[in-house]
């Protein structure tokens, strides 16, 4: 897919490779070493692909995100894509599938489960960069229990917080379809919020001289 010459912050397409693709153009060198701590089934990768590109993934190389094999400060770009809704603030038959695709064992079923999980893929992120290296990370806010849980800016505050900065941010804007009008069993199903069409990639940079996280 050609990419526009001028890179904008919303990008309008069904999968996550055009999305990348175009985030790549301002952030990723060729000569970058780029580590995909959630590889998964590549799919983040269908329209660009690094030159150095190392993929992880719990199912198939048996590499937990929250705990790395790369050393302290030695990676150019880390890219993150958890599972940013909970289990329990979804109705889903494919728990299974869920799962396999974020390389888990268990999906956290609650938004602080959730939160605690990603925070720690935020942290680990952080550990392998070089100073001013990027970290982008794949989130998104969801309805739960009747609430909207701020997936972003939990995102956000927590970089922040382990001294890095935002850099630059994208909106992913899947073209989703209609919501469903019934429940999984069959039941007339209501529309209570919006219906979530995008989610959002954030980029961060660490700092010069990263200092220690507490």
């Amino acid at each position: 897919m050609p990419m526009p010459e001028t890179v904008q912050s919303v990008v309008k397409c069904v999968t996550n490779g055009p999305l990348i693709a175009a985030a790549a153009q301002l952030w990723i060198k060729d000569t970058d070493l780029v580590v995909d701590m959630t590889y998964g089934r590549g799919k983040f990768w269908t329209c660009y692909c690094p030159a150095r590109l190392v993929g992880h993934d719990l199912i198939t190389d048996g590499v937990d995100f929250r705990h790395l094999p790369e050393a302290d400060g030695t990676v150019d770009v880390a890219v993150f894509d958890p599972p940013y809704v909970s289990m329990g603030g979804r109705e889903t038959s494919t728990k299974p599938d869920f799962t396999d695709r974020y390389g888990l064992i268990e999906a956290p079923s609650s938004p602080a489960e959730l939160a605690k999980l990603i925070a720690q893929g935020i942290r680990e992120g952080n550990r392998i960069l070089r100073p001013k290296g990027r970290l982008m990370v794949k989130c998104m806010d969801y309805v739960s229990s009747g609430g909207l849980f701020l997936g972003r800016h939990h995102v956000v505050t927590t970089a922040l917080g382990l001294g890095m900065r935002q850099v630059d941010e994208f909106v992913h804007h899947s073209g989703v379809g209609p919501q469903p009008t019934e429940h999984l069993d069959g039941t007339p199903r209501k529309q209570y919020h919006a219906r979530r069409a995008h989610s959002f990639l954030c980029v961060f940079q660490a700092p010069p001289a990263k200092r220690k996280a507490s």
